[in-house]
């Protein structure tokens, strides 16, 4: 059984449900691989980290659209009565962590196209773009269209959405925010176009890990929470596979001696933000 595949039956196997041949053929493939079993270790911690968040207190903020107050509230009143939620992309995460996820890019604005110039997006080239600012410890995403879009932002492992925007005529300026305690990376799209943006997001903890290997993708979250930086990622081939070790004491020079012979480039805008491009 190969990485990718073992990886598949990672909540089977958790869960105790996976029988027979392939819990056979998966644990042999755990305990000959150390990356599986590091992948494996990691997905168990997540589990359980998302599992805790049953027992915390979420605080609905005032600006929220009416339409996301009233599914937070929905998601606690089903919660206190103990009903699980299966949302596919991890097992085990509990209706307060669904309020989590959404809380992550609540509060959008959306403004007239009159008011992008005030707003700091000025001309049309940058019309039909995705962007990113750093403001403290959020990022803004903003977008402005030139005709009637969507806005959609997933979880890229799986393509689950998290949440989308229908844009007419306005420009979105939303926060996203990582309330977890690991990094996590986001996808945001606007449908129709070709193009799509990663964005990783550094968590409350400072991770420790040094070294891994995976996708530039992957790449991009080890990044964020081993040097709590956001990391965006433009790039064709998200999945291309690297190896890195953190030997840096800065993020765009740990992320250089990983990309520097894979064809793909570094850069760290003045707010923080590092990308990561297509050479």
């Amino acid at each position: 059984m190969n990485q990718d595949k073992a990886r598949e039956f990672f909540s089977a196997y958790y869960e105790g449900i996976l029988e027979g041949g392939l819990k056979h053929s998966f644990e042999q493939s755990l305990r000959s691989d150390a990356v599986l079993q590091a992948d494996f270790a990691a997905f168990t911690e997540t589990i359980r980290e998302l599992d805790a968040l049953k027992d915390e207190e979420i605080e609905i903020p005032i600006f929220l659209s009416d339409r996301i107050a009233s599914r937070l509230e929905e998601a606690q009143n089903k919660q206190r009565r103990g009903l699980p939620v299966w949302l596919g992309w991890v097992g085990g995460l509990t209706l307060t962590g669904v309020a989590a996820v959404l809380i992550l890019v609540a509060a959008p604005r959306l403004r007239s196209s009159a008011s992008v110039d005030q707003a700091g997006i000025t001309g049309a080239s940058n019309l039909d773009q995705i962007q990113f600012k750093v403001d403290g410890a959020r990022v803004i995403v903003r977008y402005q269209p030139s005709s009637a879009k969507t806005i959609v932002v997933s979880a890229p492992s799986t393509g689950k959405e998290i949440q989308r925007f229908n844009l007419s005529n306005q420009r979105l300026e939303s926060p996203i925010e990582n309330s977890l305690a690991k990094a996590v990376i986001f996808k945001i799209e606007a449908l129709g176009d070709k193009s799509a943006s990663l964005i990783a997001l550094p968590g409350r903890s400072i991770e420790t890990a040094k070294s891994g290997s995976g996708s530039v993708q992957d790449l991009a979250v080890a990044l964020a929470g081993h040097y709590r930086v956001p990391v965006e990622v433009e790039a064709v081939d998200v999945t291309h596979r690297v190896s890195w070790t953190f030997a840096s004491a800065d993020a765009r020079s740990a992320a250089n001696q990983a990309l520097e012979s894979e064809g793909f480039s570094v850069d760290q805008r003045s707010d923080g933000l590092i990308e990561i491009l297509d050479r």
